[in-house]
């Protein structure tokens, strides 16, 4: 009889590993290193694949330095999407905190969108799996432990930086511009030598009357880096912001660009000897153009640049093995800012040695003039090691180089941390699940003084601040007039404008006129307008017959007997403080009536369309007013700092003797108002000028 053998076929379960470390772990020597966890987590699932004979892995995904909460994880995304298209039997996880420790995600997943693709979910540590109906309770009570343990982690955290925020202590990932982290204490902030000078270049121009925008520009004409730029050529890790409309590999537009190429040697060995050629250009034509511009922004210590101006041969065709470095007079050496010839033919670089999964490169700083033609620009390289026949690739990316704009000088000079004062807490995230992040109340903002040093004294900072708050324009030029924001219509209080005409002759002239001229005189009769050039010459005589007084040896005598009146600018700091009363009231009348405003709502006597326009109008003026309240309260300061260091004139006068030519910066030392009386007769008019002393 022969013995019948039946043959059974094993069907292959395809099985996923999934693998998540939190922010925990960030020792790791390269960022290619792998941490010992990630590793004990791997070797304990592929033990377990080992023990079933038709199970075969697939795949493995990897999220380090992430979060359990959500799925802000980009290996989770990509198994997630491999699980929905039908190619994966199962997912192996250590333990289901791994996969997740949000209850929404693992009901989600594992009791709903696994069942219904088909796919199981196993994990070691706590015996979860999806195939045993039998322990989804225990999964459930697991994933709710979990959820435990996310919101009380997330309430730790917040309670810990609050203590740290009222102790002065800096909680931020990065330092804002101007301000490094302290090397001995990363909580601490201290004054960065470069970019404070910087500041306080930009806080000169503001006092000088240079609007934003002329900052802006004259900061870029001068090749100063802007903020992000500064702290990306720094080794700064922040992620600069770039549009999704923005193609990391060409170049499509006219403007600046940062060319970022990196290079990694991934054999076993180390290589030596790389040599490597770059041409940016056309798919048609793989040459640059004249109308690049380029720039060498960094360059790594183990790497060396250089430049031709000779054309051998198409990119493709070119022997590098023939590329020799060392000739002078074909090949020209490049340090860090310098700027390549616009007639280059190619960049190339050299590596004497190159270590694995160490990273070389360098940064180009590219400019196109203009692209009519629709030119699709691109980086082609070819590299080769002496050690190899086999040649690699360089990885690059392109990305628009972030200028200095009239915005971001505007916001840095409003940051109070440049005065000393550190302010943390202007945001929150909307839960510990859901990380978009939010305006938090002003009440909840934490306020440390002096918990850094200075960059801006007291003076030069709220200085700043009212010049800022000026109500003036700048001219074609984007320079404000010297008296702008100090001059006053005298009859309806006013402030007086700018304006300029030209003659038959097309000469120029500039004059000052009352604002009411925009209301069609209603409110006053002060239209005739008065010339800058004769306001400036008025004031200069002014402050000059001023000295002249004051170095009468007679006058000086009597001066140095002189006791100043304790109540200087006495009748301005009235009036500001009574303003500030009137509007402290007035918003908490606002409060009150928004209150009745919500009784109303929640007893039906206004919908819900109604109360939330209103909202919007309460909202809208209680910002206003709380903005009016800060302006009075930076020119209550500045009047406190003038009446201490201005109390007489020997304190201003002994610096001067006589003034040939009026400055802003010499206007703001001595005059604090101007006002422009009426003319009368045709040709006399009143000028009052309010020093910034007694007189």
């Amino acid at each position: 009889m022969k013995k019948i053998i039946e043959t059974v076929d094993i069907i292959i379960r395809r099985v996923v590993l999934y693998l998540r470390l939190s922010k925990e772990d960030l020792d790791k020597p390269t960022k290619e290193a792998i941490s010992e966890s990630i590793k004990n987590q791997e070797l304990m699932l592929r033990d377990e694949v080992a023990k079933h004979p038709d199970w075969e892995i697939v795949g493995v995904y990897c999220d380090e330095d992430f979060s359990g909460a959500g799925t802000y994880r980009p290996d989770f995304e990509k198994m997630i999407k491999a699980c929905e298209n039908g190619d994966v039997d199962i997912v192996l996880c250590k333990s289901q905190s791994r996969f997740s420790r949000d209850m929404e995600v693992v009901e989600k997943y594992l009791h709903n969108k696994f069942v219904e693709w088909g796919v199981r979910f196993v994990s070691l540590v706590d015996n979860a799996d999806t195939a045993n109906k039998g322990n989804k309770k225990a999964r459930q009570i697991n994933a709710l432990v979990n959820e435990w343990f996310l919101e009380d982690l997330s309430d730790n955290i917040k309670a810990t930086f609050r203590t740290k925020w009222q102790n002065g202590e800096c909680t931020a990932s990065f330092a804002k511009y101007g301000l490094m982290k302290d090397p001995k204490n990363k909580n601490h902030l201290l004054i960065d030598p470069v970019a404070s000078e910087v500041l306080k270049q930009i806080g000169n121009m503001v006092l000088a009357g240079y609007g934003q925008d002329k900052i802006a520009s004259q900061l870029e004409n001068k090749k100063i880096p802007s903020p992000y730029e500064y702290k990306a050529m720094n080794g700064c890790k922040l992620k600069l912001p770039i549009s999704k409309k923005e193609d990391k590999t060409s170049i499509l537009k006219a403007g600046s660009y940062i060319v970022r190429i990196s290079l990694y040697n991934q054999y076993k060995q180390i290589l030596r000897n790389i040599k490597s050629l770059f041409v940016f250009g056309t798919d048609e034509l793989k040459k640059y153009d004249s109308k690049f511009h380029i720039r060498v922004r960094s360059i790594s210590e183990d790497l060396k640049l250089y430049y031709t101006t000779q054309y051998f041969y198409d990119i493709d065709n070119f022997d590098l093995n023939n590329l020799d470095l060392q000739n002078n007079e074909i090949w020209k050496p490049l340090k860090v800012n310098d700027t390549i010839p616009d007639d280059i033919c190619y960049l190339a670089s050299n590596n004497e040695e190159l270590d694995r999964l160490i990273e070389t490169g360098f940064e180009l700083e590219v400019t196109l003039d203009e692209n009519r033609s629709h030119n699709i620009y691109k980086l082609f390289t070819r590299s080769i090691a002496s050690d190899t026949d086999t040649p690699f690739s360089f990885e690059y990316e392109i990305r628009k180089k972030y200028k200095w704009s009239g915005r971001v000088v505007y916001n840095m000079l409003r940051d109070e941390v440049y005065n000393g004062t550190l302010i943390q807490g202007k945001t929150r995230r909307i839960s510990y699940k859901n990380h978009k992040c939010i305006k938090a109340k002003k009440e909840h903002w934490v306020e440390s003084e002096s918990a850094l040093e200075k960059i801006f004294d007291d003076e030069t900072w709220l200085a700043i601040q009212q010049k800022l708050n000026e109500n003036g324009r700048s001219g074609s030029d984007g320079v404000k007039h010297i008296f702008c924001g100090k001059v006053y219509c005298d009859v309806c209080g006013s402030i007086l404008h700018k304006n300029s005409s030209k003659n038959s002759k097309q000469e120029k002239t500039e004059y000052l006129i009352c604002k009411d001229k925009q209301n069609h005189w209603a409110n006053c009769d002060n239209n005739k307008s008065i010339k800058l050039e004769d306001l400036k010459k008025y004031v200069l005589e002014s402050i000059n017959s001023l000295l002249d007084e004051y170095y009468d040896e007679n006058t000086l005598k009597e001066l140095h007997k002189e006791i100043v009146d304790k109540d200087l600018f006495k009748d301005q700091t009235d009036s500001l403080n009574k303003e500030k009363t009137d509007i402290q009231s007035l918003i908490k009348k606002k409060k009150t009536i928004f209150q009745q405003l919500y009784d109303d709502k929640a007893t039906g006597i206004i919908d819900e369309s109604d109360f939330t326009s209103l909202r919007l109008k309460y909202k809208e003026d209680v910002d206003k007013l709380n903005e009016r309240l800060s302006t009075i309260n930076d020119e209550l300061k500045l009047i406190e700092i003038k009446q201490k260091k201005l109390k007489d004139k020997d304190h201003l006068f002994s610096n001067y003797r006589h003034i040939e030519e009026l400055t802003p910066e010499l206007l703001d030392e001595f005059v604090d108002q101007i006002k422009v009386g009426k003319l009368e007769n045709g040709s006399q008019r009143d000028i009052r000028i309010v020093w910034n002393f007694q007189t």
